[in-house]
C-alpha cells in the first residue's frame, strides 16, 4: 500500500506540551496531523518541555516505556507510572507560575492534563494539544495517523522541531523572574499562556 499524501497539511511529532515555536507553526495550517507510525526517539520534544523556573530553564520529561526497544513506534509507546514524576511535574510549574498574571485563569486546566491517566503517550500527548488549541482558539483540526509520508531530511518538522535549540523569530514577552534572567525563547506553551493569557492567541498568528 503507498503513503498517503497529505496536500496543505502540517506532518509533526507529537509534542508534551509543545514549545511556543511548534504551535507557531501548527497556526500556519488549518489541517495538522500526528505522525504515530514513526520511530520514536529519545531525548527530544516528544516527551520533554522546558519551563521558566526561579533557577532558570528547568526542563520536565515524562519517562515511557518502549516494548520494541529502539525500534518502538510513537503508537507504541507508553507513559512510566512507575515514579510520580506527574506529582513532580506539577510541583514545578505551580512554583515557577504561581505568581504569573494568569496563573489563577489556567493552573487548574494544566494541573488536569498532567494528571490525565492515559498510558499511550501519543494520546496523552494529544489530549494536551487539543486542549492548547481550544484554549488558545486556533481553527486547527488535528489529527493522527500511521501512515504519514517518510522522513527525507532535516527540513522535516519531525525532525527540526524537536531539536533541543531551535533558532525561531519569537518576540519578547514578559516572563516570570524577568528581573533575574534575560528572555528565554522556545519555551513550553506553558510559558507563553501563563505570563500572556488570552493575548498567547494574538502573539502565536503574529509570530507564524
Amino acid at each position: 500500500m503507498g503513503q498517503t499524501v497529505y496536500v496543505d497539511s502540517l506532518v509533526v511529532s507529537t509534542n508534551y506540551f509543545g514549545s511556543i515555536s511548534y504551535y507557531c507553526e501548527l497556526a500556519k495550517f488549518d489541517n495538522v496531523i500526528i505522525d504515530s507510525g514513526e520511530r520514536y526517539e529519545k531525548q527530544t520534544q516528544r516527551t520533554r518541555t522546558s519551563i521558566l523556573s526561579a533557577n532558570g530553564c528547568l526542563q520536565l520529561s515524562v519517562p515511557v516505556i518502549r516494548p520494541n526497544g529502539k525500534n518502538t513506534q510513537l503508537k507504541e509507546v507508553e507513559i512510566s507510572f512507575k515514579e510520580n514524576w506527574q506529582k513532580d511535574h506539577w510541583r514545578a510549574i505551580e512554583s515557577a507560575y504561581q505568581h504569573s498574571p494568569f496563573f489563577f485563569y489556567y493552573g487548574e486546566k494544566i494541573k488536569e492534563l498532567i494528571f490525565q491517566p492515559e498510558l499511550s503517550l501519543i494520546r496523552y500527548n494529544d489530549t494536551i494539544a487539543q486542549e492548547v488549541i481550544k484554549l488558545l482558539d486556533l481553527p486547527i483540526l488535528l489529527s493522527i495517523s500511521d501512515s504519514c509520508p517518510t522522513i527525507i531530511d532535516k527540513t522535516d518538522p519531525r525532525v527540526w522541531l524537536n531539536q533541543k535549540e531551535i533558532e525561531y523569530p519569537v518576540k519578547p514577552y514578559i516572563q516570570v523572574f524577568s528581573d533575574k534572567f534575560s528572555f528565554l525563547s522556545n519555551l513550553s506553551i506553558i510559558d507563553l499562556v501563563m505570563n500572556e493569557g488570552p493575548l498567547a492567541r494574538d502573539y502565536i498568528l503574529k509570530t507564524s
